[in-house]
């Protein structure tokens, strides 16, 4: 990735408002804001009824630490939000649906065929995300919204652009979670002298052997080839058991043996979380990931925390 400077225009200066976000220099914008404020969307940005592409984003209810994303496209948006928002019990209903991003162009010149190539796009740029489901019900084609070269060039632009705008609005929906090593992460995402390399933890028992690491946007990394209890405990949550599930689908876990192995690094949100997953039952993982030390998460995360303090009074 490259560095890049977005602007966020708060229109009620309200941080968790509607939020409208442009990268500097582009004339692509993200509109963000709550299903219940698109009328009033509505009535501010008439560009919103433009050609566009648009994500409807809600929690899942069964699946713990697992959310929504419908992405669509529309010759007029505005209407077709509009439509969904009205349809609570018809056959496309989105009764998930509680958050909105609306990607448009500010120059009009985005066509019907430009938004189902970028629809396309972004579809097939969540599947690597496993904390992510998408409940659209038809996958794009090869040739959705096939254009000419020039204009392909600068959808893909538009693509780019769009996966930034969505993760700085605070949805991590394109981001890559498998298939990266750390080192890997750090150079995409972060100049290098920025990068503070983690230390290796460890969480090892009767069958299972696991490494992780913090990454550079303070998540937690299971390393690749780290090893995970195959059998699950009658208190497991049952949002472990899905995400374990949704793992073993898509390949991240693969039964080789007396476990499962990780066959690529994934993200967790919590060290709980990684925990949890690798010996498959409630775990505290703040206590259960050691450095070679025997120190803990938690005695590590006070020690920076300590660190940090006696730097700002230096």
């Amino acid at each position: 990735m490259k560095p890049r400077s977005i602007n966020i225009f708060l229109l009620d200066g309200d941080p968790n408002g509607i939020r409208v976000s442009q990268i500097s220099m582009s004339t692509i914008q993200a509109i963000a804001f709550r299903r219940n404020q698109l009328r009033r969307v509505r009535e501010a940005f008439s560009e919103i009824e433009r050609p566009g592409v648009y994500i409807l984003i809600g929690a899942d209810e069964d699946v713990q630490d697992r959310q929504l994303a419908y992405i669509g496209e529309s010759e007029g948006v505005g209407a077709r939000l509009s439509y969904h928002n009205s349809n609570e019990a018809g056959r496309d209903a989105k009764g998930f649906w509680t958050d909105t991003v609306v990607l448009i162009s500010k120059d009009e010149n985005l066509t019907k065929s430009h938004a189902r190539y970028v629809e396309a796009c972004l579809i097939r740029g969540v599947v690597s995300n496993p904390r992510w489901t998408l409940p659209n019900t038809r996958m794009p084609s090869d040739d959705a919204g096939k254009l000419p070269l020039p204009d392909r060039a600068a959808m893909d632009e538009f693509v780019d652009q769009t996966k930034t705008l969505v993760g700085a609005l605070g949805w991590d929906l394109f981001r890559e979670i498998r298939g990266r090593a750390l080192e890997q992460i750090a150079d995409r995402e972060l100049p290098r002298a920025e990068f503070h390399a983690s230390p290796r933890f460890f969480f090892r028992g009767e069958g299972f052997a696991a490494e992780m690491m913090i990454g550079p946007s303070g998540d937690f990394i299971v390393k690749a080839g780290s090893k995970a209890r195959v059998k699950t405990t009658r208190t497991i949550p049952r949002g472990t058991v899905t995400l374990r599930n949704t793992l073993v689908e898509k390949d991240v876990l693969r039964e080789e043996g007396d476990f499962l192995v990780f066959t690529s690094a994934y993200s967790f949100t919590s060290a709980s979380a990684a925990a949890a997953a690798v010996i498959g039952a409630s775990a505290n993982g703040r206590i259960l990931w050691k450095l070679p030390d025997g120190s803990n998460y938690a005695d590590w995360e006070a020690n920076q925390d300590a660190a940090g303090d006696a730097s700002g009074q230096s």
